[in-house]
């Protein structure tokens, strides 16, 4: 399976009855982009006004090594971390970047949850980027 960002614009009712444009990112988990775009349209209709008028704007495959969700985040942060892998045979380093998704209430949560994870690591590493998405929810298979 692979993860698509998918950018969905439609339109809903606010809570004092007016009309709003929304342009909402998802992740989605799926086969091939045009699974990805029918699950991120199924996903949003219920709350498109009239349940039409949903269109995609934007759809691209991404890569994370890790995804890491937290029940009580509210925000999606993307994380690189970068170290320094050894290759015995040819006797050269090479520096490895890796790419994932945090789930987390605010940037220092984020920042905790990556080193939570990393806390066993037997590398050093290196936190180079951490910064949060647009992305409201991530929808798996």
């Amino acid at each position: 399976m692979e993860f698509f960002e998918c950018k969905v614009r439609y339109s809903r009712e606010t809570g004092d009855g007016k009309m709003q444009k929304a342009n909402d990112t998802y992740l989605i988990e799926a086969v091939t982009f045009g699974d990805a775009e029918t699950r991120a349209l199924e996903e949003v209709k219920p709350f498109a006004f009239g349940g039409d008028g949903v269109e995609m704007r934007a759809i691209k495959k991404v890569t994370f090594s890790q995804i890491l969700p937290k029940e009580e985040g509210h925000y999606w942060y993307k994380a690189k971390i970068a170290y320094v892998s050894v290759d015995e045979e040819a006797g050269k380093e090479k520096k490895i970047v890796e790419t994932m998704l945090v789930q987390a209430i605010n940037l220092e949560d984020a920042y905790k949850e990556v080193q939570g994870l990393m806390k066993d690591a037997i590398v050093d590493y290196t936190i180079t980027y951490l910064q949060e998405t647009a992305i409201l929810d991530v929808i798996r298979l």
